[in-house]
C-alpha cells in the first residue's frame, strides 16, 4: 500500500501543483514570449503552435524570416504527418512523392501539404475533393489568409510555414471533432455565466488543440481567474521561498527529519555540489522542490530531457495564461503564490519528510518500480481529458486519487501512511475547495452580467466534497459541455 501512495503522490501533483508550471519557461522563452507579444503579426498562431509539436521550438533562436530550407520544410511534414496520425481518424494512406526545394514560394508550400493531406483517407470529411485546387482549399477554410499572409509568389519564410501548419492542424482537428474537450462545466445566475475547467497542471503535445467551444468559452469571457497567475507573479517566488522556506527559529533539518533522511540528503545535495552548509537551513519542502525536476530526470533518457522540460509549460492553466496576455484579457487569482507557499509550510514534519523521502528514493532509483504505474495513470488521465470523459475519470481515477477504495487489512506502516494522506488531501483539497467554491459563488451573485472562464487543477473537481459539490448544494445548476 506504501508504494502505491507513492505513486498517487506523484499523479495527484499533476491535477493539483502550480509551481512546476510557473517556473517552465526559461529565460530565453521568456524573452521570445515578450518579443513575440509585441513584434509579431503571427504571434497568435506561433503560440498556438508552440502546444502542437510540429516544429523545433529551437527555430526562433534563428531569424524566423529566412526561407524555410529544405531540411526544415521535411521536419515540419513530418510533424504535420504525427498530428494527423494522433487525430485516431486515419483509415488509409497512400504513399506520394514530394518535390521539395530551397526557397519554396508560399504557393509550392501550400501545394506540399495539400498533397499530403490529400494523402491520407480519414473516418470524417475534411474538404478533400477530386481535383481540389490546393490554394482555393487553404484560402475556404481559413489557413492562408491573403490579406495578411505573404503573397503566393514570395518565397515562403519559416515564420510563414509554421503558422500554415499549425492553422491546417487546427482546421483539421475541428473537422474531424477530434480536438480535447476536457473537464469543462457552465453556471448560469442572473445576467452572469462561469465556464469551471478542470486543469491538467502537467501535461503534452497530444492534449492539443483543444475544441472549438472550449476555445469560444474562453473567447467570450470577460476574466479569466487561475488559482495563481504563473505569469505575472513568478518574480515574487524567489522572496517567498526564502521568507517562509528557512528556519528561523533556531532549529536546522537536521531538527526535523530522521538521521537516514538526513544523511540522504546531505550525500544527493553533494552529488550535485553543494555543501551541507548550503542546504540546512531550508525546510523539507523546499528541497522536494528544488529536487522534484531532478528526480523526473534522472528516470528518463537524457535525449528526453527537452520535452520533459516542457511537460509543465504544456499545462492548460499556461495555454489560458498566455492566450489572455496575448489578447489583453484581464487575469484574477483565486489564490496566489503565497498562499500555496504558506500551505505547503502547514505540512506536519512527518508529511514532510515523507514526501521528501519520496523524492530523494525516486533520485536514487529506488522507487522505480513504481514508473508504470504512474506512466499508466498519467496517459488515462490525458486520455479522459481529451474526449471530456468525466465520467470515466470519475469511476477510474477519482475514487484512487480520494481514497474511496482502501484495504481493510490495514498494518501499523499503512495507518501512519493514510494519517499522513488525511493531512496532504485535507490541505490540498478539502480546505481550498471550500475557499475557491465560496468565492465562484461571490462571482455569480455580483452585479454587472459577466462572464468568467475559471482553470483550477482537475483534482478540485473530483474529491469528496469538491467545488462542484459545494456550488450544486448552494442551488446552482451545473452543465458539462463536450
Amino acid at each position: 500500500m506504501k508504494k502505491r501512495f507513492i505513486s498517487l503522490l506523484l499523479m495527484v501533483s499533476i491535477l493539483l501543483s502550480t509551481f512546476s508550471a510557473g517556473t517552465a519557461l526559461a529565460q530565453d522563452d521568456q524573452l521570445y514570449l515578450e518579443d513575440l507579444l509585441t513584434n509579431s503579426l503571427a504571434s497568435e498562431d506561433l503560440i498556438v503552435g508552440d502546444t502542437y509539436g510540429i516544429y523545433p521550438q529551437s527555430w526562433y533562436l534563428s531569424d524566423m524570416n529566412k526561407p524555410i530550407s529544405h531540411a526544415q520544410l521535411r521536419v515540419l511534414m513530418a510533424g504535420l504527418r504525427h498530428k494527423i496520425l494522433k487525430t485516431d481518424c486515419v483509415i488509409d494512406y497512400e504513399e506520394v512523392k514530394f518535390k521539395l526545394h530551397e526557397k519554396m514560394t508560399v504557393k509550392e508550400v501550400l501545394e506540399a501539404f495539400y498533397l499530403l493531406i490529400s494523402s491520407y483517407d480519414f473516418e470524417g470529411d475534411i474538404g478533400i475533393v477530386d481535383g481540389g485546387n490546393a490554394v482555393n482549399y487553404m484560402k475556404t477554410h481559413g489557413i492562408y489568409k491573403s490579406k495578411i499572409d505573404l503573397s503566393l509568389k514570395d518565397v515562403c519564410s519559416i515564420e510563414q510555414a509554421c503558422v500554415i501548419a499549425t492553422r491546417l492542424i487546427t482546421y483539421i482537428y475541428d473537422a474531424l471533432d477530434a480536438a480535447s474537450k476536457g473537464f469543462l462545466w457552465e453556471i448560469n445566475s442572473g445576467e452572469n455565466t462561469v465556464y469551471l475547467l478542470g486543469s491538467i497542471h502537467v501535461a503534452n503535445y497530444d492534449i492539443y488543440p483543444f475544441s472549438k467551444k472550449m476555445l469560444k468559452a474562453f473567447d467570450e469571457s470577460d476574466v479569466l481567474y487561475v488559482e495563481v497567475d504563473l505569469l505575472g507573479g513568478i518574480d515574487e517566488l524567489p522572496n517567498l521561498l526564502e521568507q517562509y522556506g528557512l528556519y528561523t527559529d533556531g532549529t536546522t533539518l537536521k531538527d526535523h527529519v530522521s538521521e537516514e533522511t538526513y544523511e540522504k540528503t546531505i550525500n544527493i545535495f553533494s552529488m550535485l555540489g553543494m555543501s551541507e552548509e548550503e542546504i540546512i537551513m531550508y525546510k523539507p519542502w523546499v528541497i522536494q522542490y528544488i529536487l522534484a525536476p531532478l528526480a523526473a530526470i534522472n528516470n528518463v533518457d537524457m535525449e528526453d530531457v527537452e520535452n520533459l522540460t516542457l511537460d509543465a509549460s504544456l499545462g492548460v492553466d499556461l495555454k489560458f495564461l498566455l492566450d489572455a496576455y496575448l489578447k489583453g484579457k484581464p487575469v484574477e487569482e483565486l489564490e496566489s503564490y503565497e498562499l500555496q507557499i504558506k500551505l505547503l509550510d502547514s505540512f506536519s514534519d512527518q508529511l514532510d519528510e515523507y514526501l521528501l523521502v519520496n523524492t530523494l528514493d525516486s533520485l536514487l532509483g529506488i522507487s522505480q518500480e513504481n514508473e508504470a504505474l504512474e506512466a499508466n495513470m498519467f496517459n488515462q488521465m490525458l486520455e479522459y481529458w481529451h474526449t471530456g470523459d468525466v465520467e470515466g475519470f470519475m469511476e477510474v481515477i477519482a475514487p484512487i486519487l480520494v481514497q474511496s477504495e482502501l484495504p481493510f487489512d490495514l498494518n501499523e506502516e499503512d495507518n501512519e501512511v493514510l494519517a499522513l494522506m488525511e493531512e496532504y488531501y485535507d490541505k490540498l483539497l478539502t480546505q481550498r475547495d471550500k475557499v475557491m467554491a465560496e468565492k465562484i459563488d461571490r462571482l455569480l451573485k455580483e452585479e454587472g452580467g459577466k462572464t468568467y472562464f475559471i482553470v483550477v487543477g482537475a483534482a478540485h473537481y473530483i474529491s469528496n466534497y469538491s467545488i462542484l459539490d459545494i456550488l450544486k448544494e448552494k442551488g446552482y445548476e451545473i452543465n458539462q459541455i463536450k
